[in-house]
């Protein structure tokens, strides 16, 4: 099979959609998946990359799957109560939630990104369709000029997947602001990543050989600070990932860190915002 060459002029941030594929890929591979996400293994086969050349550590697989599935979760609950409603997954890169949540016929499901993460998206093999309504839909998330794209009629949850790190606060701020302001009500899900989180990501190899600056990105000790994003957002749960559902199906070395950390709770908040849901 004739792999896919990336487009030369991908920037360090739309070259970042790699790192989650990657690790989703792991996990699927793995004999107890998480999320078991088996698309993200013909994106893996497809793209002419050097994948272990990335250096992105096998623990992050866990990290990744178990905020993914976190995520797809709250994403079908939400969509059981609200089955008109329309789903916004920012910075969706190479992923494809919606073929994991397969969302029923009356939902519009909005994938946000960059043009030319979409232009690659569109040249991978073809994926099986949703019985929603599925869009594309190319802009700096950051722009606002795409806002148009979401009914003001219906109610929203909007995915932020390592979405918030690569934007500067008061941009994730007024983004958030402009979604909430637009919609009746709906859900924000998103997972946060705590100042200590944010510090130690440059010394990820993968990282710093992308050229990713992550310096000034979002991020927040507290899990209620986005509520000062907007009166209506309240915090509705939180479930850290080093105290999920999904801790058994992680590999062996992996939950033994976990348990580590869970025997110092402070250290563990400092480190593990996880999933946070925020109702509007």
């Amino acid at each position: 099979m004739t792999r896919l060459l990336l487009p030369a002029d991908l920037s360090p941030v739309e070259r970042s959609a790699l790192l989650p594929i990657l690790g989703r890929a792991r996990d699927a591979a793995g004999s107890s998946p998480i999320l078991d996400d088996r698309w993200s293994r013909t994106v893996v086969d497809s793209l002419a990359v050097d994948w272990d050349g990335l250096g992105l550590p096998r623990k992050e697989s866990a990290t990744v799957a178990t905020r993914g599935r976190l995520i797809d979760d709250a994403c079908r609950a939400f969509l059981a109560a609200h089955p008109d409603a329309v789903v916004l997954d920012l910075g969706s890169g190479l992923d494809d939630r919606a073929q994991r949540v397969a969302p029923p016929a009356g939902v519009l499901w909005l994938d946000l990104d960059l043009p030319h993460i979409m232009a690659l998206r569109r040249r991978l093999p073809g994926r099986p369709g949703v019985a929603a309504d599925h869009r594309e839909v190319e802009a700096d998330a950051a722009s606002g000029d795409w806002l148009s794209e979401i009914p003001a009629d219906r109610p929203l949850i909007a995915l932020a997947d390592g979405f918030f790190p690569f934007l500067p606060p008061a941009i994730s701020r007024s983004l958030v602001e402009r979604l909430v302001d637009r919609v009746p009500d709906g859900e924000l899900v998103m997972n946060g990543y705590t100042t200590l989180a944010r510090s130690l990501m440059p010394r990820v190899k993968a990282i710093r050989d992308l050229g990713i600056d992550t310096a000034g990105g979002t991020a927040f000790d507290d899990p209620r600070e986005p509520e000062a994003w907007h009166p209506r957002l309240r915090l509705i749960d939180r479930t850290m990932l080093s105290r999920s559902a999904y801790v058994e199906r992680m590999p062996r070395s992996v939950r033994a860190g976990i348990r580590m950390m869970n025997a110092l709770p402070r250290l563990a908040d400092r480190s593990d915002l996880g999933v946070l849901r925020f109702a509007f």
